[in-house]
């Protein structure tokens, strides 16, 4: 089975990498992985280049070709690129002179393909990753970053783009799925799953907020829907929605006299049971409806710590 790899940035390191595995599940649903320090190794015959395009906090992706007892042992089967790069990306808590690993390797792979080295722009990475408990061949040809959404019009509380995106991927859905965002407000998640090819559903009750919602994504060419109604609407949409990926408002973002926590039992309650769920809120609103729900807590401040809830 084929290996990808994937170094995390270092942010929210088990939301990271479980992000990985739902966006591998989505496609291949008998994917496994591993993890030590922040190397994310995949099993599946998904490319590396469709995980890593849709993930949120990866530095780096690329193939596993092997794990190496010496670097001088390295052994590339590819065809001839034209430029080239070797980099060691040090995991282990040993000091590594990475300068003369990256230079020897160079010179073998340059002695072999007869290319040119280029740091600057390589068609092809070579890489060296070193953890505690192995050393891990690998390589990548050079991907170009994914374009990114952009905001016409924001909100201060609105939610961070990388946070949507990530409970997007959280959901497991691939291209040409459906999510509802029921709480949508100037359509964060809307727009982050529509630049990975998943329609969206957003529902506002604030008139205000659906314009801007429309807004923001007709700027970036997308026709998602917007209603203006409540996230009672859910009931007459779920049989044309796979998954509900929304931000459930609190203090003065709920634009509502209800009780915040009254508000998500009764949103959970519309909910179909057998639906995926990603849902973000205050931390100290849980409910027993969320018990079994996997959660992971982002601080943001000493008075707010937000919660995603995937069930």
């Amino acid at each position: 089975m084929p290996q990808s790899f994937f170094i995390l940035s270092g942010e929210q390191p088990e939301l990271a990498k479980d992000e990985l595995v739902s966006i591998s599940k989505s496609y291949d649903p008998k994917a496994t992985s591993t993890k030590e320090s922040r190397l994310v190794i995949i099993k599946s015959a998904v490319p590396w280049e469709k995980i890593a395009k849709r993930a949120t906090f990866v530095r780096t992706g690329g193939s596993i070709v092997s794990t190496l007892d010496d670097i001088l042992e390295t052994k590339l089967h590819l065809s001839k690129p034209k430029t080239f790069a070797c980099r060691v990306i040090n995991l282990s808590s040993k000091k590594i002179n990475k300068a003369k690993i990256e230079s020897d390797a160079g010179t073998i792979l340059k002695e072999k393909w007869g290319s040119n080295v280029s740091l600057s722009n390589p068609m092809v990475t070579v890489y060296f990753i070193i953890t505690n408990n192995k050393k891990y061949l690998g390589y990548a040809e050079t991907m170009r970053e994914p374009k990114r959404p952009r905001k016409t019009i924001k909100y201060p509380t609105e939610l961070d783009w990388k946070l949507a995106r990530c409970m997007v991927n959280l959901s497991q859905l691939k291209e040409e799925k459906t999510i509802c965002d029921p709480f949508c407000g100037t359509g964060t998640i809307l727009l982050e799953a529509e630049s990975m090819g998943i329609h969206s559903i957003g529902i506002d009750f604030d008139g205000k907020m659906c314009n801007i919602a429309e807004k923001n994504l007709v700027d970036n060419g997308y026709d998602s829907k917007v209603v203006n109604s409540t996230y009672h609407d859910i009931q007459k949409i779920k049989d044309k929605i796979d998954a509900v990926v929304t931000d459930v408002p609190y203090g003065v973002a709920s634009r509502t006299s209800i009780p915040p926590k009254r508000v998500l039992q009764d949103f959970l309650s519309i909910v179909p049971k057998t639906m995926k769920l990603v849902i973000v809120y205050k931390k100290g609103l849980d409910v027993d409806e969320l018990g079994k729900a996997k959660k992971y807590e982002i601080f943001r401040h000493k008075s707010l710590t937000r919660v995603i809830a995937v069930t």
